[in-house]
This record gives structure tokens, C-alpha cells and sequence, in this order.
């Protein structure tokens, strides 16, 4: 997934194209467009780097719950992938348009 919807939620996007497919998703929110864009939601795969007075590099890896900012959908739906059976679910995010 790579949508940039809120700070909070740092595990969801990493640069450039997350913040512009977040704003035009917020775009079509704002205009009261209905619209269902969809990605792959990753729990993990990103970390904070920090760097040592050295130079040195270091990462930590990033925690967030999904519960505090998607609601679960219950449906759900399974797939065999390399013969190992994966169960997929989907989770909502409401973007909220801006008041003109």
C-alpha cells in the first residue's frame, strides 16, 4: 500500500507517490466524488532510520495498529498461492471531504 491518508499511519507510505495518491484521494473526498480506490495493506515492512553522530546508520522498526484507523469489513475470502492457502480481508478508511 502506498497511500499517504494520515502522519499516523507511517507503515502506509514511504515517498512521493504515497502523498500524491493520499491527496487525490482526498481530491475526490472534497468534490463528494464516490470513489472506492483500493491497495495491498502492509503491517510491517518500514522502519525509522537514525543516524549516529558518526554517521552510522541504524533502524527501528515501525509498530501501528490498524485497528485505530481502518475498520475491519467482514467478508472474507481465501486463495491458494504456491499450495499454501491464504486468507485475505478487506479494511475500510473513510476519507472526509472538506467543508467549503
Amino acid at each position: 500500500m502506498e497511500i499517504a491518508l494520515e502522519n499516523a499511519m507511517p507503515e502506509v507510505y514511504s515517498g512521493g507517490l504515497g502523498v500524491l495518491a493520499g491527496d487525490t484521494i482526498r481530491a475526490a473526498a472534497d468534490l463528494g466524488c464516490p470513489w472506492w480506490p483500493f491497495s495491498l495493506l502492509y503491517r510491517k515492512g518500514y522502519f525509522t532510520q537514525r543516524l549516529g553522530e558518526d554517521g552510522s546508520q541504524t533502524e527501528e522498526p515501525v509498530e501501528w495498529r490498524v485497528e485505530d484507523f481502518l475498520t475491519e469489513e467482514p467478508a472474507r475470502a481465501s486463495v491458494s498461492i504456491e499450495n499454501r492457502r491464504v486468507e485475505l480481508r478487506c479494511w475500510r478508511y473513510s476519507a472526509k471531504g472538506c467543508a467549503f
